[in-house]
């Protein structure tokens, strides 16, 4: 990611900053460690340990120069863990957004986006049932070279857990050796388990803090926008205090079936190749691309609509508006189509903007060819600086595609043919159609199958590095008002 100064912009404070916020970090290894923390009150000096311990890997968002750290890591708080470690913030009636007050397993709230109403993805059936939901406080995002690294850097996570006396409990959701959320290095690096590259198209986070684009830092970062009624927040009293520089991270876990995704696109293959006068091999790789939006390698359907080209495989600066306001080329139900619509047009209660994430993935679980039976899927962290208007809008994008002029409103509402979770309601279409140049249409005849599953969602701050410095009573550094 290109960070971008403006010359009208208030420079953010890069070394207040975590730095998981504004760097994409490439580090070959990383281990996501979730915890526990006790809710008694004498145990709270001991999570201060914890986290003081922490302090000398924590990554700021500065320039670390030529060479990466070889271990570094970020942290993140739920409202839950915020309630324990900082009690006089009295945040369940404090202006933190109610979404992330009340959690993303919300029947009311957060579920009304994110649908997962699959039996296997029910908020009930999280973390592999092995804990609560409302279990998790904490997560440390540790980063390393190697993977010896990352067994140091683990080691002094989990040490400082273990020193707390039981004040800090790890949690372990995987069903795995280690049970961590642990990045499995694929080959290639940046690619995910459905065999498509990944982390291509992310905001530029230019730093005006006068500015609307949906792109820009203001709209991430805490404490920076200018403009009236602005987001994110919290932005005034002792909570605003404690929130500014910080960012929110919808850590999301989602298992991805790659047997039934090869599967399905083997045998749909066989039923479409002929329509398409092309062999079966190559239709299974354009059945891929016209569900996700761009062929595997990356190359967008609108740039490269034929065939992926190195030349297109990372490119990001295309719309639809100019000549493909009918589908023909990219699917409007396409996964990247979705997620992010360019200057398709959008209105949805008045509003026309198109929301972004800042998108860090990688992939965790053995490939198929390593362990058929492994335990595979993303590692999702979605940041943003307003989880319901950002992230929770996008995702509700995902499950009902009725957010754009493109899509028919007398129709049955389509879905996301590779990531929604499927709603089984008679109001939505249980197929894919894929518009073709001549006018007619491919229709992929459903209901298709649930790609992927929800292992765990949890909504986090990344706090300011001065706010954790706060909580670790090391010094209090928030700046004043």
């Amino acid at each position: 990611m290109i960070y971008k100064e403006s010359p009208q912009a208030v420079k953010p404070d890069l070394q207040d900053i975590q730095g998981l916020i504004i760097n994409g970090y490439t580090h070959p290894c990383s281990v996501h460690m979730l915890f526990k923390f006790s809710d008694k009150p004498n145990n709270l000096d001991s999570i201060r340990g914890f986290v003081r311990d922490l302090l000398p890997h924590l990554q700021s968002a500065e320039d670390w120069g030529p060479l990466k750290p070889e271990i570094m890591l970020n942290i993140g708080l739920t409202a839950a863990g915020i309630a324990i470690v900082k009690p006089e913030l009295d945040i369940y009636n404090s202006s933190f957004p109610p979404t992330f007050k009340k959690g993303p397993w919300d029947p009311n709230g957060a579920q009304q986006s994110l649908f997962d109403v699959d039996n296997k993805s029910v908020p009930a059936k999280w973390w592999n049932e092995k804990f609560a939901n409302t279990d998790v406080h904490c997560v440390v995002h540790a980063y390393a070279m190697n993977p010896t690294a990352q067994e140091r850097i683990v080691d002094i996570v989990a040490t400082a857990a273990q020193k707390s006396n039981k004040a800090v409990s790890e949690l372990k959701p995987i069903n795995s050796a280690s049970g961590r959320l642990e990045q499995y290095l694929l080959v290639p690096s940046d690619y995910v388990h459905f065999r498509y590259r990944d982390s291509i198209d992310e905001p530029e986070l230019n730093d005006n803090p006068l500015s609307k684009d949906q792109q820009d830092l203001n709209n991430f970062l805490i404490g920076y926008s200018t403009l009236e009624n602005p987001t994110p927040g919290p932005l005034f009293g002792p909570e605003g205090k404690f929130a500014k520089n910080g960012c929110y991270n919808a850590f999301r876990i989602l298992y991805q079936d790659v047997e039934t995704f090869n599967d399905f696109l083997e045998q749909q293959a066989e039923l479409i190749a002929p329509k398409i006068n092309q062999t079966k091999d190559y239709t299974v790789e354009w059945l891929a691309a016209k569900m996700c939006g761009r062929w595997r390698n990356g190359s967008p359907l609108v740039l490269s609509a034929d065939n992926p080209s190195h030349d297109t495989s990372k490119s990001t600066d295309f719309g639809y508006k100019a000549d493909d306001m009918k589908g023909a080329k990219c699917p409007f139900s396409a996964h990247t189509r979705v997620s992010n619509p360019r200057d398709e047009g959008v209105k949805v209660a008045g509003s026309t903007l198109v929301p972004r994430i800042i998108r860090r993935g990688m992939p965790y679980g053995a490939p198929m060819s390593v362990d058929p039976k492994a335990d595979r899927g993303l590692i999702g962290l979605f940041l943003c600086g307003d989880i319901s208007s950002q992230f929770e809008t996008i995702y509700g994008w995902i499950n009902k595609n009725n957010f754009s002029p493109v899509f028919n409103p007398r129709a049955k509402i389509a879905q996301d043919p590779l990531i929604a979770n499927r709603i089984k309601d008679n109001s939505f279409d249980p197929n894919f159609t894929i518009p073709m140049e001549d006018g007619t249409k491919i229709v992929v005849r459903g209901p298709l199958p649930q790609f992927v599953v929800t292992r765990g969602t949890a909504y986090f701050l990344l706090p300011s590095i001065s706010s954790l410095k706060e909580i670790a009573g090391v010094i209090n550094q928030i700046p004043a008002e």
